[in-house]
C-alpha cells in the first residue's frame, strides 16, 4: 500500500492560515466559491485549499466536490 503525506490544519488555526493566504475576508464575505460545484464557501464548509496556477483553490464539503478533488489531485499529480 502507497502511503501518502496528508497535509492538515485544525479549526482552531484556520482563520490564520486563511490570513496569511490573504483569503481570509473573502471567505468570511462569502465571495470564494468551490473550485468544482461553484457554490459559496463558508468558514463552516472549508474541505481543503490547493495552489493552482499563482492562486488558492477552496473545495466545499460537499460528498460529490471532495471525490472530484481527490480525482483531480491524483490526475494532475498534486498530491506527495
Amino acid at each position: 500500500m502507497e502511503r501518502k503525506k496528508i497535509k492538515a490544519v485544525h479549526d482552531f488555526d484556520l482563520l490564520k492560515l486563511l490570513g496569511t493566504l490573504n483569503i481570509s475576508k473573502d471567505v468570511k464575505k462569502k465571495n470564494k466559491k468551490c473550485k468544482f460545484c461553484r457554490g459559496i464557501v463558508t468558514i463552516k464548509n472549508i474541505y481543503a485549499l490547493f495552489p493552482e496556477s499563482g492562486d488558492i483553490k477552496i473545495v466545499c464539503d460537499k460528498t460529490e466536490c471532495i471525490k472530484v478533488l481527490s480525482q483531480y489531485l491524483n490526475q494532475n499529480k498534486l498530491c506527495d
